[in-house]
């Protein structure tokens, strides 16, 4: 590729990535669509007045729920749908923004909705903040909460112990159940919300019936009908339509009643029907038309035969969800609509058959007639919905479909919260990615001089792609994510390194700089292919088998690796090529480690397996010894308490996050976050604290979350009512909290790793042979324990964020391991005169100075993050730092000796797999590169 081309096409990128990255900050949305408003402006402003009036009601329960609303953004689309003082809908586009040609929809209501959302949407920022940065929107979901104020009230009315024994069994079994609706709510709700991952919602239990859900950034607080899309049930059901009946105009929707399947005949049998109505929207004048059909109560089918569902549209215009069955479901609708047709082709009438979702009629099709003048059933697999859908709507039912929840959920409370790290927390963490990203520029600069510099604009490049990509899914952004994004700088450099020292072996062997830049990225291709492509297949692994977190880990990683080898292959490439060819870097190298290295470390494979036997046996003994104290709240749970507090801000910022868990530090409590928040509509702020479960049965329940209200009280009674004396004088509610990690993410995370370590063997054993398979399997496998072990023996614990990071420790010691690897490949072909044993001693000390290097830059972030770090940011340093110590030793001293052992130090068998396994177009390279 021309080297204009090549800086053209990374000028294009760029400039794609910065586009889906603006407006970095969000703006409200009650300042954002005033100035949209081009036409009845003084209306308009009356409209805002009455919004604000609205909005202020919101809590006060003497107004009528039609004259309040919970937010602006509410209280305009109950204005513009007649519930204002005029009482008559509004055309909001026609009236107030007739120049927006961003809606072509002929119903008012669903043409106001849907200009409402993308004015929401165009007010946010693109770049979105985590909970942990900005705070966001917490609501409270209940299940089945008539059962539970039942079982309260039967038991109040029992008159004998027996009586009330029994009722406490009836309880306790239908508590067991509402705790298994309570699992399945939890992980479809974490499915709904966060399907690619990249959210980074809060998803548990609270107490025995609940689940709280907290969001990051503002959408939902402006948006709160949102959350309906969200706690829906989406039961889906196929019924029949009566062939016969039609309701009397005006019947009520709901009605039930029992009707002969064939008034005709007396033997017909009885079933119940009942009452729904079928809706037409004329697409041309908007008019809605709706008419009543019989619909047979008892399903044929449900939502169980729905193998995916998914937003179509035919036109552009009128959307609808394509649903595709099970093979078992395929047959079952087919038999439905068989039955159907086999009556329409006897008695020449066309019968119906209702698609319901949650109990309203969304469609009644009928069966269309084929080429020769019959009727046959439907057995392609799918069906489609219809029911005159925005997008947003097409979207939110088929995300409800394919999650769909067996019950229904009740929104109990819904609060803005506030950030929940501390700002003093925030600025520290930050400046320790700020720390480390210069540590790794300083390096690279100082060790490879013009040739650092280019490296380090390829990285700002990368960094950039990568926001853009993340900005453009929607990703939010978490502290602990911007930690995981500086170690990916330290280790996107390796490309580079790998680049720069073939370019030195081609200088050293005489080569003008030209040509050892050329030579240089042509040989060091192949190598930075195979690494990154074995990143690459743990990353599908985990977007494939992953859910939540891990999965958008994965969507991270691989977007990571494509702006990696873009920036690195393209983008540096050509600025290289151009500075060269310019004159402009005629030396492109500063500091040199010496000459030719010649280690021996095939002799120390005895002192290496003895290190990580000791390594082992240490790890195994202190998760033994610790035990449950190895997981964090994360993975146990908690106790949370909501408190009253006083309305002075100046008094709410000296207290802040920080203060109170430095308070709850002191007094032996881990853990501790502490959250501002406010109910939707509501001036009062409360303080909600949650710290780690109090495990010791004798101290009592919540004794923990007691000790930090205690002593939260003496240290800052100024926070509190002048009357409170105790902590009973403070505290609104307690409860305990479940975990953030869910079971499903840990099995999901752990089947996930053993895949994809299995995946990377493969791909190895085809792409160089089986022995260096079975080599990068085991050693990935070695890392990864031995880190986790090393990590908790030295005090850590297991958290999400532990998740993630030993998740970048497998993709750094493998993408270590497969340098040193090709390496080996590579000298097969070239020392036919060799020993294994030698030939291997040399491969390791060919990528020294490589390894050096990689290490040096990746050490330097993590060390950055642990040390000027602040909370899950630190820990990730911490983490990280042992991953590059036992990643480098693993590469160098463990994954080559089990690859020498696995053929006995016998060359010629190495070279038979080879020949086996290695494909015609590498052969050709390798031979290329050794001419």
């Amino acid at each position: 590729m021309k080297i204009f081309w090549k800086l053209f096409i990374s000028a294009l990128a760029l400039a794609y990535a910065i586009f889906n990255m603006m407006p970095l900050e969000s703006i409200p949305f009650r300042s954002y669509i005033a100035d949209q408003v081009t036409d009845n402006g003084e209306a308009f402003d009356k409209l805002l007045a009455e919004a604000d009036l609205r909005v202020a009601n919101y809590r006060d329960d003497s107004v009528p729920a039609d004259a309040k609303s919970p937010t602006i953004y509410a209280a305009i689309k109950d204005i513009a749908a007649g519930k204002g003082n005029n009482a008559e809908p509004i055309d909001l586009q026609q009236k107030f923004f007739p120049d927006k040609k961003i809606v072509r929809e002929p119903n008012i209501e669903k043409k106001n909705n849907m200009l409402m959302q993308e004015f929401l949407r165009r007010s946010q920022g693109k770049m979105k903040r985590g909970l942990d940065l900005q705070g966001g929107v917490a609501f409270t979901l209940r299940v089945n909460p008539e059962a539970a104020d039942a079982d309260k009230k039967a038991l109040a009315r029992a008159k004998t112990d027996e009586e009330r024994e029994a009722l406490k069994k009836e309880a306790e079994a239908r508590a067991e159940e509402k705790l298994s609706q309570l699992d399945q709510a939890i992980e479809v709700m974490s499915q709904r919300v966060n399907a690619f991952g990249v959210s980074e919602p809060v998803i548990r239990p609270v107490g025995s019936d609940a689940i709280e859900i907290q969001l990051p950034g503002e959408d939902t607080a402006n948006n709160p009908e949102a959350i309906n899309a969200l706690k829906k049930p989406a039961k889906l059901e196929f019924r029949m339509v009566h062939r016969y009946l039609v309701p009397a105009a005006g019947t009520k929707e709901g009605t039930i009643v029992s009707l002969r399947e064939n008034p005709r005949e007396t033997a017909s049998p009885v079933a119940a029907y009942e009452v729904l109505y079928d809706e037409y929207v004329d697409k041309k004048t908007g008019e809605v038309s709706r008419s009543p059909i019989y619909v047979k109560k008892a399903p044929e089918a449900t939502g169980a035969i729905v193998k995916h569902a998914s937003p179509a549209s035919s036109d552009g215009l009128s959307l609808f969800v394509n649903i595709s069955f099970t093979s078992a479901g395929g047959k079952i609708f087919g038999d439905i609509t068989q039955r159907i047709a086999d009556i329409d082709n006897a008695t020449g009438t066309d019968g119906k058959f209702a698609i319901v979702l949650d109990g309203k009629l969304m469609s009644a099709p009928k069966i269309n007639t084929n080429a020769g003048g019959k009727k046959t059933g439907i057995y392609g697999g799918g069906a489609q919905i219809t029911g005159n859908f925005d997008r947003k709507e097409a979207t939110e039912l088929a995300n409800a479909l394919n999650n769909p929840l067996e019950f229904p959920l009740e929104l109990q409370d819904m609060t803005n919260v506030g950030a929940s790290l501390a700002k003093d927390a925030q600025n520290q963490s930050i400046n320790a990615a700020i720390v480390g990203i210069a540590a790794t520029v300083v390096f690279m600069v100082v060790f490879y001089l013009w040739g650092g510099l280019v490296a380090v604009i390829g990285i700002v490049l990368n960094v950039v792609l990568l926001f853009g990509v993340l900005c453009a899914l929607g990703s939010t952004i978490t502290l602990p994510g911007i930690a995981a994004l500086v170690l990916t700088i330290g280790m996107a450099v390796d490309s580079n390194i790998l680049v720069f020292e073939r370019i030195r072996e081609e200088l050293r062997a005489g080569k003008s700089m030209a040509t050892a830049v050329q030579l240089g990225y042509n040989r060091a291709f192949i190598t930075i292919l195979d690494s990154q492509l074995t990143t690459f297949l743990v990353a599908l692994v985990l977007i494939f088998l992953g859910t939540g977190s891990v999965r958008g880990f994965g969507y991270t990683l691989a977007i990571g690796i494509g702006t990696t080898m873009f920036s690195t292959l393209v983008f540096c490439r050509g600025l290289q090529e151009l500075l060269v060819e310019r004159g402009r870097l005629s030396n492109i190298f500063g500091i040199k480690l010496g000459g030719q290295f010649n280690f021996k470390f095939m002799n120390y494979w005895k002192a290496s397996i003895a290190i990580v036997v000791l390594l082992f046996v240490i790890s195994l003994t202190t998760v033994g010894i610790r035990g449950s104290d190895c997981l964090g709240k994360d993975f146990k749970g908690g106790e949370s308490v909501t408190l009253k507090i006083v309305q002075d801000e100046a008094v709410q910022a000296k207290v802040g996050v920080g203060e109170i868990q430095a308070i709850a530090k002191t007094i032996g409590v881990p853990e501790t976050t502490a959250i501002y928040q406010q109910r939707i509509g509501a001036e009062e702020k409360t303080l909600s604290v949650e710290c780690s479960l109090t495990e010791d049965p004798s101290q009592g329940e919540f004794s923990n979350i007691d000790k930090v209200c205690a002593a939260l009280l003496k240290a800052h009674p100024e926070l509190f009512d002048g009357n409170a004396k105790s902590i009973d004088d403070i505290v609104v509610g307690k409860q305990a909290v479940g975990a953030t990690v869910s079971g499903q993410l840990i099995n999901t995370t752990i089947v996930s790793l053993i895949v994809a370590l299995f995946g990377i063997a493969i791909y190895v054993a085809l792409r160089f042979e089986i022995g260096f398979g079975i080599a990068a399997f085991l050693t990935t496998l070695h890392d990864i324990v031995i880190v986790t072990g090393v990590y908790l023996t030295c005090g850590g614990q297991l958290t999400a964020s532990m998740i993630a990071a030993l998740l970048m420790v497998a993709g750094y010691s493998i993408n270590d391991t497969i340098v040193v690897f090709d390496r080996i490949r590579e000298e097969l072909a070239l020392r036919p005169q060799l020993s294994l044993g030698d030939l291997i001693n040399l491969a390791i000390n060919n990528t020294l100075s490589r390894t050096m290097v990689t290490s040096v830059t990746t050490f330097l972030t993590a060390l950055a993050l642990a040390y000027f770090g602040a909370g899950d940011v630190a820990e990730y340093g911490k983490v990280f730092i042992w991953g590059v110590i036992i990643g480098t030793f693993s590469s160098v001293f463990i994954a080559s000796p089990i690859f020498y052992w696995w053929h006995k130090g016998n060359r010629t068998a190495v070279e038979e797999g080879e020949k086996t396994y290695r494909h015609q177009w590498e052969a050709e390279t390798v031979e290329e590169g050794g001419k």
